[in-house]
C-alpha cells in the first residue's frame, strides 16, 4: 500500500511539473506578442414572467474571455438542478476573425433558452459586437432573453 501511494505521488508530481512548463511557455508566447488574441465579453439576461406579468425568475450571465486563432472557451455553469453551458471559438480566414458563441441554459422548470451568435472583425477592424433579444410566450407566461457580445483585438 505504501508503494502505491509513492507511485501516485510521483505521477502527480510529473503532471504538476508538466502543466507548469506548458503554462509558462503559453504565457511567454503571449507576452512576446506572438498571438495576443481577441478579448470578448458575453452578457446574457433572461427574465421569466407568469401570466400576470410578475417576474418569477431571472438568469444573468457575464463572462470575459480571450481567444486565440483556432482556440475555444467552454464554461459549464450548471447547477445541481439546471444544465447551463457557454462556448466560444475563434476562426481566422483571409485575415478576418470570426468569434462564434453558443449559450444554453435551463431557465425554468419547463423552459430552456439556447442561442448562437457571432462577431466578425472584417477588413482590419479591431472591434466588433452583436446584440439581440428574443421573447417566447407559453400559456403560463413569457421568457425574454437579451444578449450582447463585444470583442476587441488585444
Amino acid at each position: 500500500m505504501l508503494q502505491l501511494k509513492k507511485s501516485w505521488s510521483a505521477v502527480l508530481a510529473v503532471i504538476v511539473l508538466a502543466s507548469g512548463a506548458w503554462l509558462s511557455q503559453w504565457n511567454t508566447a503571449s507576452a512576446d506578442g506572438v498571438d495576443k488574441g481577441i478579448a470578448c465579453v458575453m452578457e446574457v439576461v433572461v427574465v421569466s414572467k407568469n401570466q400576470s406579468g410578475t417576474v418569477i425568475g431571472t438568469e444573468s450571465y457575464l463572462k470575459e474571455f480571450v481567444l486565440t486563432e483556432g482556440g475555444r472557451f467552454d464554461d459549464d455553469f450548471s447547477t445541481r438542478t439546471r444544465f447551463k453551458f457557454f462556448s466560444a471559438s475563434l476562426e481566422k480566414v483571409d485575415g478576418e476573425s470570426t468569434i462564434a458563441v453558443n449559450w444554453s441554459a435551463d431557465v425554468t422548470v419547463f423552459n430552456a433558452v439556447d442561442f448562437n451568435t457571432s462577431v466578425t472583425l472584417e477588413g482590419g477592424q479591431k472591434r466588433g459586437s452583436a446584440a439581440g433579444d428574443h421573447t417566447f410566450y407559453t400559456s403560463s407566461g413569457s421568457t425574454k432573453t437579451t444578449f450582447s457580445l463585444k470583442c476587441a483585438e488585444e
